[in-house]
């Protein structure tokens, strides 16, 4: 389902090297932006908040909560 500005959405908990990164939760998207991900592509990224605190994530790792 395509991710609109405003939805509720649903992430994993992301760990790197066996480190817990962030929690899975809860929060809303704020801005969709395109970044450039190889030579010729652009990926998704949503801005997410939750408690106040914002962060990036890529728009296929999250999931649209109706």
């Amino acid at each position: 389902m395509k991710v609109h500005v405003g939805d509720r959405v649903s992430y994993k908990a992301e760990y790197s090297c066996g480190q817990l990164i962030r929690e899975a939760g809860v929060g809303r998207v704020v801005e969709i932006k395109q970044i450039p991900f190889t030579l010729r592509t652009k990926k998704e990224v949503a801005v997410v908040e939750e408690n106040s605190q914002q962060f990036e994530i890529i728009t296929n790792g999250i999931q649209v909560i109706k």
